[in-house]
């Protein structure tokens, strides 16, 4: 069975760690998937320059797919951002498709709002030709009309990568993955606490004037010097959407959590290694981190570890894609 799988994103960033989780469960389960992206097997391009973006990708993956013999194809999976470019060809191919909303807009001002007219224009042509869906978090799946085949793959982790944190006298907080403005990370940096950010996005400059920053590098050693992870998002609708992959990643290192209250983390709500707190509360996550940071360390080890067990049991990618297969199995030729 071939999967085609059409992306913007490059797979060597870190924003792409979740789609190599999914394909590589995919493909554990006798999937062949080959990425259509602008480092993947079939290269497409998308321009940096602004308002250039979104047409420069339709473009490049319109006259990519005319180029491709098809028929070896089983099924594709399109993200929203490429069903503009995609629908037609591979309707007209025969080739079923869904649609993958893994991130909506989050960018403000015009950019934000022609994005959204954009990611819009995505969801009216699936309804049409779509042959299912794939989102993120429930609450995802519930702000968009849909009849047909539906799965919810939330973030995993591949446990593998990760070793346990051994905890430190000092605790350090550990906030990962996008520094961009739109995080309102500052935020969080301001609360004087021993924190550590690192991955990339265009606020690190501002952010390394109040906190450490580092760039994109190894991850699960750098969790594994933490004692507490973090995800403190603003307080937008959008964010509700969420399935966070770093939350994931934190349990997978057995670091105790603070997370903004989203979707995705509904089902782990009354366990002891995860506080949840109100999108944008910046004193409910200083309470809360202040909090953990007040354990004793074997105590901080001991919510680690039921993290950990947490990790092992429901957010392997393995377990995270089983509806996605099911369904893929079910839609494609």
């Amino acid at each position: 069975m071939k999967l085609l799988w059409i992306t913007h994103r490059r797979l060597s960033e870190l924003s792409s760690t979740s789609r190599v989780g999914v394909a590589s469960a995919l493909e554990a389960r006798g999937w062949n998937v080959e990425f259509m992206s602008p480092d993947g097997d079939y290269r497409v391009e998308r321009s940096s320059k602004i308002g250039m973006g979104h047409r420069s990708f339709t473009r490049s993956v319109s006259s990519t797919l005319r180029a491709m013999e098809l028929d070896s194809f089983s099924v594709a999976i399109v993200e929203w951002t490429g069903v503009e470019g995609a629908s037609e060809i591979l309707t007209g191919a025969n080739l079923p498709w869904i649609i993958m909303d893994r991130s909506p807009p989050v960018a403000r001002g015009f950019v934000g709002w022609f994005q959204r007219k954009q990611y819009a224009r995505a969801w009216d042509i699936a309804r049409e030709n779509g042959s299912g869906r794939a989102v993120k978090s429930e609450y995802m799946a519930s702000s968009q009309h849909w009849d047909g085949a539906s799965s919810t793959v939330p973030a995993g982790v591949d446990l593998s990568a990760f070793e346990m944190a051994t905890m430190n006298e000092k605790p350090l907080i550990v906030c990962h993955g996008s520094i961009d403005r739109s995080r309102e990370l500052h935020r969080l940096a301001k609360m004087g606490m021993n924190l550590l950010l690192f991955g990339e996005g265009n606020d690190s400059q501002r952010l390394s004037k109040l906190t450490k920053v580092e760039g994109v590098g190894e991850v699960a050693s750098r969790l594994a010097r933490a004692d507490i992870g973090v995800l403190h998002l603003p307080n937008r609708d959008v964010w509700r959407h969420a399935s966070p992959l770093k939350v994931a990643e934190y349990a997978a290192a057995g670091l105790p959590v603070v997370s903004s209250e989203v979707s995705g983390l509904e089902q782990y709500r009354n366990q002891e290694w995860l506080t949840l707190i109100p999108l944008g509360d910046d004193i409910a996550c200083k309470t809360a981190l202040d909090a953990l940071c007040d354990l004793p360390i074997g105590e901080r080890q001991r919510l680690g570890a039921l993290a950990r067990a947490e990790a092992e049991r429901s957010m392997t990618w393995k377990r995270c894609t089983e509806s996605l297969n099911e369904m893929l199995l079910g839609v494609k030729r």
